[in-house]
């Protein structure tokens, strides 16, 4: 039986909704100032956003089937979204207040990942995300795509414009460094944190650039705090080795340092306090933090589970762990004949980037190098690449956890090869 909404049948208004919402976002793309200055053509730039829905489609049909749908969050945060829009309009007060519910009388740490509010808050946060769009599309999941492509599609853009800042590159190629690499487009079209995270980043580093040369702009530092709070709600161990990065071009820039100098520098000082902290009590959870995450995922199963050295929370521990986290990130996950097609195509595509990498460490010397714009990206990925190689053992979860900043990992080799840096904006 159709619910219906004066003459209209409900599905009949999802399919009325989702023409109208798209159709919007095709105008808003069209005619808005931020998109304009991208100097991509609409033609391009409906046909980018366009492929995104598509690929969001693509991912909520494969976490549709039946071998996935059981373990699949992204619709487990829908189902619970409904419940919580419904709380939304009978018990607000309630809705909002339950962000501060804290059930642990322990609370066990800012980066823990069991028994902890803030753990807890990151889903907390999204599902209510997810359930206030659900006022706009009437609780249908395909159309809160729409909306959440179109922000992920804000973050691509505010990184195109910032590479053309610093590089001219042919535009094919930075079509698809930054919109089209196969994990990122299917990983970050979905209805799920990932999209965000990328977002988020983009775009504090696009509004950091600027502030360099408006150091009292308002606007730009409300829009950098704004996107700082949402990682921080939704996935704050990205904050960690956002922070540096962001320090170290403010210092380059600033001081009028060599930048490759200060960027190495930046990283080997964190690299020392993470190594240390756990003889610290100010950052002694950091490391905690990370070995919990190891352990929970040792304590899970799949066909791609990786066999790890043991780590504990010391110096002499992390240190020798360092090896094979970075061997981790580099190489994982290897094909297989255990493995599913696109298990394999997976690994291929990550071989591909490697011979990439490979190819671009010929061009290293090259002035180039000296971009703060493209250290900072080098800087990002090395240390959420480093977190990624500490805590997950299993191939096909690195996969996805990469694929949040694929585009910030491979674009630096790309510049290298393909790149000229602009001299205006030459160090």
């Amino acid at each position: 039986m159709f619910i219906y909404f004066g003459s209209l049948k409900i599905n009949e208004l999802y399919y009325f909704l989702f023409l109208v919402y798209y159709t919007a976002c095709l105008y808003l793309i069209a005619n808005a100032t931020f998109f304009k200055r991208s100097n991509i053509s609409k033609k391009n730039l409906f046909s980018l956003f366009t492929l995104k829905i598509i690929a969001g489609f693509a991912y909520a049909y494969y976490f549709s089937l039946p071998s996935q749908i059981n373990t699949s969050d992204t619709w487990q945060y829908f189902n619970e979204s409904i419940v919580e829009t419904d709380k939304l309009f009978h018990q607000p007060k309630l809705f909002f207040n339950e962000l501060w519910y804290n059930q642990y009388a322990n609370n066990n740490g800012l980066f823990t990942g069991i028994h902890s509010f803030w753990s807890d808050l990151k889903a907390t946060v999204f599902v209510k995300i997810i359930a206030i769009l659900n006022v706009f599309s009437f609780k249908n999941y395909y159309i809160n795509l729409i909306f959440f492509n179109l922000f992920v599609f804000y973050g691509c853009i505010a990184l195109y414009k910032l590479v053309e800042e610093y590089f001219t590159a042919k535009r094919w190629i930075l079509f698809l460094t930054i919109f089209l690499l196969p994990s990122f487009l299917f990983w970050c079209s979905g209805l799920h944190k990932d999209g965000i995270i990328f977002s988020c980043i983009a775009l504090i580093l696009y509004h950091f650039n600027f502030l360099q040369t408006q150091p009292h702009s308002t606007k730009r530092l409300i829009s950098i705090g704004f996107y700082l709070l949402i990682i921080f709600l939704l996935r704050n161990y990205v904050l960690l080795a956002l922070i540096p990065a962001l320090a170290a071009w403010y210092c380059s820039t600033k001081f009028k340092t060599k930048p490759v100098i200060v960027f190495a520098t930046t990283i080997l000082v964190c690299l020392t306090l993470f190594f240390c902290s756990s003889n610290f009590n100010i950052t002694k959870s950091i490391g905690g933090s990370i070995v919990q995450k190891h352990q929970e995922f040792q304590q899970l199963q799949g066909k791609t589970k990786i066999t790890t050295p043991k780590l504990e929370n010391s110096t002499t521990s992390l240190i020798s762990y360092f090896p094979f986290a970075i061997k981790t990130i580099i190489i994982q996950p290897i094909p297989s004949t255990n493995y599913g097609l696109a298990q394999n195509l997976t690994s291929f595509e990550n071989y591909f980037y490697l011979l990439v990498g490979f190819v671009s460490l010929f061009f290293i010397f090259s002035q180039k190098i000296n971009s703060p714009f493209l250290l900072s990206l080098l800087t990002i990925t090395f240390f959420l690449y480093l977190f990624i190689g500490y805590t997950v053992c299993f191939g096909g979860a690195i996969v996805r956890y990469r694929s949040i900043i694929l585009p910030f990992s491979i674009l630096p080799s790309i510049l290298l090869i393909f790149g000229k840096l602009k001299t205006e904006n030459q160090s």
